[in-house]
């Protein structure tokens, strides 16, 4: 029996304390931001902040590696998918990059084509080279069958290249005009002077013109002159970079940087018409 009295005391607290609940709220919500239901508030909470604040610090490295260990899993793999993502895009752009290059040099080669329109050539890649002195020779898969012939210049947009010397039915053998055993009937495309121009194994190519006194400055371009028969005349080959006095009795020595960058060198133009009239001006030893 003495337990119903102390239900109904209960109640009655319950009661009490909702009562005086719902007059706080109701104190607090019409009261102004400086009353002093709010203005305790302030203080609970400017007692607590800091307090907070420091378990915060204390337990968020806690908190962050226990999230990460269960996470880790799923991390590493999105890392790995990214970083395969990154690789397939390095791949590709490199793909892009190397297409767009070789489709800029076939355009290239084409327009070279079209302002030569009286020569036919035959488009060829470049199969092997040699690998000492300049790259001398140089294996284009281009044959016989293909309509080449010993003694064809071989050409890019750039400029003179060299002419075959050895010719099968699928490849052929080019000679580089950078060859020691190269030499090429030239002239200055400002002045015409004529003369020859050797190569020295080497990048600069030596031109040796007919006369001591001819008219020859730094800057000129030299172009194939006819000469010898095996090159079309006004291919152009490089500009002289250099004049030098030699001793007495000798010719002036000029230097030649050929336009071609040989070490680049992807595909070139055979020219088949017109074809050559005679031997190279210096035979192939």
């Amino acid at each position: 029996m003495p337990a119903a009295p102390r239900t109904s005391r209960n109640r009655i607290i319950l009661i009490v304390i909702i009562i005086i609940c719902v007059a706080v709220v109701t104190l607090y919500v019409r009261e102004s931001d400086t009353g002093p239901l709010h203005s305790i508030q302030n203080f609970f909470l400017d007692l607590i902040s800091p307090i907070g604040r420091a378990f915060e610090k204390i337990f968020r490295p806690i908190k962050d590696g226990v999230v990460n260990v269960f996470h880790l899993p799923s991390l590493s793999k999105q890392r790995a998918d990214l970083q395969k993502e990154v690789d397939q895009l390095r791949r590709k752009k490199i793909e892009a990059r190397e297409l767009e290059a070789e489709n800029q040099e076939l355009k290239q080669l084409l327009k070279w084509s079209e302002t030569q329109a009286q020569l036919e050539t035959v488009g060829a890649d470049i199969a092997g080279q040699s690998p000492d002195n300049w790259q001398r020779m140089m294996i284009i898969n281009k044959g016989s069958s293909s309509g080449i012939k010993k003694y064809m210049a071989v050409v890019t947009e750039e400029g003179l290249v060299g002419r075959v010397i050895s010719v099968g039915s699928r490849s052929s053998v080019v000679q580089l005009i950078t060859d020691s055993r190269s030499g090429i009937g030239v002239r200055d495309q400002s002045s015409r002077e004529t003369g020859i121009m050797d190569g020295q194994n080497e990048e600069i190519l030596r031109f040796e013109p007919m006369k001591e006194d001819a008219e020859v400055k730094v800057g000129d371009i030299m172009e194939t002159s006819g000469l010898g028969g095996t090159c079309p005349p006004g291919i152009v080959i490089g500009t002289v970079s250099n004049l030098r006095k030699r001793s007495s009795g000798l010719t002036r020595l000029v230097e030649v940087k050929p336009f071609v960058t040989f070490s680049k060198l992807d595909q070139v133009l055979v020219i088949i018409t017109p074809e050559p009239e005679s031997v190279i001006l210096k035979e192939a030893q």
